[in-house]
């Protein structure tokens, strides 16, 4: 790739693939998840009926506006259960060729609970698309991973998801070690003077600019946001929050984008950048109830 070309990026998240009754087994469920069904069979999975459907129409999309580099930063799932994971897995597949331009963070859903392979679930479906160029900045397991693309671009994905045992958390946190490591890999030398795309599951900033909420949102928001002050030029990507917005903060060059979520019920949405000569265009995509199009707003 070369920058004097335009290279296009689709940014969705949360598609929220739903649990499957015979798939479920009883000793899965004897935690928060109980909650989370309960929660689910009240209404909150019709939410979320269509969600094959739209993902369809993003591979569409993706098809149709022949775009280079997709990025999705999490909650593939609803209860982090193995075959939500598998299911979630099967149908981005089509989103995932070439591997490499595929860049992918687990959401609080994906890790939904603490048990001894809630981590080791979402790498094992996912371990094609987690190798990271710059492994000697891998910390913990496959975080900070870096993804260069071409010459220009460089994409840096952190995990801010955890396991929340009680059903009234779902709050995330940067591993300071990630923190450490992002501090290093901005000064890098092949780095620095890319366009540089940071991804996490959390969002650092509400669409008003204020933090989230203590038990829903990023504990070191502040730290993560300061260390990010280092970006000459680039964007930082993140889901988590239901609808699609985008924040400048004023002592941040990079611009802040929420992608929403693609799947959920009347607030479908997910972002097209457009990069060119280092300099990006934002359009967001809208669903129109059997296809995403690009809002003139």
């Amino acid at each position: 790739m070369h920058m004097q070309q335009k290279i296009k990026i689709l940014h969705f998240s949360d598609i929220h693939i739903g649990f499957n009754f015979k798939k479920l087994k009883p000793h899965k469920i004897l935690n928060k998840r109980a909650i989370g069904i309960a929660n689910l069979l009240r209404g909150r999975a019709r939410y979320f009926d269509d969600a094959t459907c739209k993902i369809e129409a993003l591979i569409r999309f993706r098809q149709r506006y022949d775009i280079d580099i997709v990025i999705n930063t999490g909650d593939y799932t609803a209860l982090g259960l193995e075959h939500e994971l598998e299911e979630a897995k099967a149908l981005v597949e089509p989103l995932m060729h070439p591997l490499r331009n595929y860049i992918t963070v687990p959401g609080n859903h994906d890790i939904y609970v603490l048990e001894a392979d809630s981590h080791y679930r979402f790498s094992a479906n996912f371990c094609n698309v987690l190798h990271s160029d710059m492994p000697q900045y891998c910390k913990r397991g496959h975080w900070p991973l870096v993804r260069m693309i071409g010459n220009d671009i460089a994409v840096i994905a952190l995990n801010s998801s955890k396991p929340n045992p009680y059903p009234w958390r779902s709050d995330g946190h940067i591993p300071t070690i990630q923190l450490e490591a992002l501090r290093d890999i901005l000064q890098d030398k092949d780095i620095k003077d890319r366009y540089i795309f940071v991804i996490t599951h959390y969002a650092p900033r509400l669409e008003d600019g204020v933090p989230d909420k203590h038990l829903h949102g990023l504990h070191n928001a502040d730290e993560f946001l300061n260390i990010c002050k280092d970006i000459k030029k680039g964007s930082i990507l993140f889901g988590h929050i239901h609808h699609t917005y985008r924040v400048k903060l004023p002592d941040l060059k990079a611009e802040l984008f929420c992608a929403g979520s693609a799947t959920m019920q009347d607030r479908e949405g997910a972002w097209l950048f457009e990069l060119k000569n280092g300099k990006l265009e934002a359009k967001r995509l809208q669903w129109n109830g059997s296809d995403f199009y690009i809002s003139e707003e």
